[in-house]
């Protein structure tokens, strides 16, 4: 019975621990992320009208997302998902699953190709 107890604790505290960290990963990544400050930028972040503020609950969400400013995947880029809205931000887009301005040459786990529209069936 007590090992159950134990474990009870331990999932607490854990879950506490994830929390914290959690908030911590939102600090750095605003930073580095698309909306950050200009003198932090280095080039590939920010860049002109890519600078609105990114809320803490969209912050968590890309960090959860693990969005990047540049795509690790060959293929796959926030300009190509079905979820980016272009020239939202200036010369960033925006997305419909969080706030703020993205990358067109951004990833997060979210991404989803573009579906062509079928032809309209024509009755007969």
């Amino acid at each position: 019975m007590a090992d159950s107890n134990v474990n009870k604790v331990g999932r607490r505290h854990s879950l506490r621990v994830l929390g914290a960290g959690g908030l911590s990963a939102v600090g750095l990544l605003s930073l580095a992320g698309c909306g950050g400050d200009e003198e932090e930028s280095s080039g590939g972040g920010g860049g002109e009208g890519c600078d609105a503020p990114i809320d803490a609950q969209s912050q968590q969400l890309r960090t959860t997302l693990q969005y990047v400013d540049e795509s690790p995947q060959s293929d796959k880029f926030c300009r190509n998902c079905a979820q980016y809205v272009a020239d939202q931000h200036g010369a960033c887009g925006g997305c419909n699953v969080f706030t703020g301005p993205v990358q067109p040459g951004g990833y997060c786990l979210s991404w989803a190709a573009i579906q062509e529209e079928a032809p309209a069936e024509t009755g007969g």
